[in-house]
């Protein structure tokens, strides 16, 4: 910054790293002409590559055991004087779904947990939408005794499904926010309590059906399984447009918005590394620590797409001794 001269600090392990890439991200830092860096958030949008996607293509944490972890990936991370958030770049979509306690656990336990959060990823996402595309246009893909149940729950509310799902949705999007306001002992129990309470006099009223309570929660709490928070927020802002797509189309609303989100996706990089690696381009050999994680022993190489120069994390060492 021209005003704050804030100090910045670029990390990478130099006989790992990539050279290209670490040139890469000192060139994007330097051409930055600017009053104040104040916050990592500052060096994020201005050194990504697509500036209005919803989806983060730096990952920033607050741990130094996951700046760590990166850094021997051969990976670059960036330190901004006055705040504890780092920035690690390049970042693809399948590493925000990575928590440090997957390398802290044994191998079968962390890859139950990690499908686990791709499963709450999707729920998330399109929980809402498919709600209201079968309630309003495909009602005949229920079985009929769960049609009958919804219909009869929905006999008394004013509302279309999708006003619905929005009024709640909204409500639990505010009841968020307002926690992270108030004081930590507080903001927790307050959105939890206020969740259920605002939910429970919704129905009594007549307002909305008990259905659309049950799928809204279910979606908050599949929201909170993810890792990362930037990746969670994209998916909170993506997932009003899906359900108003699937209030006018159904579910060819929803494939129809999957379709060009994919797209979006696959047009996406990080530094040069395309975003869906290493689904496509599909390398398998960089699929050991994706949607599970093998054992350490499998993972003897570093990313490949990295093209690090030191490409073995470890090697088995002889010994003659018993």
């Amino acid at each position: 910054g021209k005003r704050t001269k804030t100090l910045i600090a670029l990390l990478y392990i130099k006989d790992i790293a990539n050279t290209n890439v670490v040139k890469e991200v000192k060139k994007r830092i330097e051409r930055i002409n600017i009053d104040g860096i104040l916050e990592t958030g500052y060096l994020e949008e201005l050194i990504q590559d697509q500036s209005f996607s919803p989806f983060p293509q730096i990952q920033n944490t607050e741990r130094p055991d996951v700046v760590v972890a990166h850094l021997l990936e051969g990976k670059v991370a960036i330190l901004v004087d006055g705040t504890p958030i780092a920035l690690i770049c390049p970042s693809v979509f399948a590493q925000f779904f990575n928590s440090p306690e997957d390398y802290y656990e044994r191998f079968i336990i962390s890859s139950f947990l990690r499908l686990i959060r791709f499963l709450s990823f999707f729920l998330a996402f399109y929980l809402p939408s498919l709600y209201i595309s079968l309630v309003a246009h495909h009602p005949e893909m229920l079985p009929s005794s769960l049609a009958i149940s919804m219909a009869a729950g929905r006999s008394s509310v004013p509302f279309s499904p999708l006003l619905e799902a929005l009024l709640m949705e909204l409500s639990v999007e505010v009841l968020r926010e307002a926690s992270l306001r108030l004081p930590s002992p507080m903001g927790p129990t307050v959105g939890i309590v206020g969740a259920l309470v605002v939910g429970s006099a919704a129905v009594e009223a007549g307002l909305v059906s008990p259905a659309v309570v049950i799928v809204v929660g279910l979606t908050a709490i599949s929201s909170y399984a993810n890792p990362s928070y930037n990746e969670a927020s994209s998916v909170r802002i993506l997932r009003f447009p899906l359900m108003l797509i699937a209030s006018f189309l159904g579910l060819y609303g929803i494939i129809f918005f999957s379709m060009g989100l994919l797209l979006h996706l696959l047009q996406l990089s990080s530094f040069g590394i395309p975003y869906l690696y290493p689904f496509l381009p599909l390398k398998t050999k960089d699929m050991k620590d994706t949607f599970i994680r093998v054992p350490w022993f499998f993972m003897k190489l570093r990313p490949l797409f990295l093209r690090v120069k030191n490409k073995y994390r470890f090697r088995w060492k002889k010994t003659n001794e018993v």
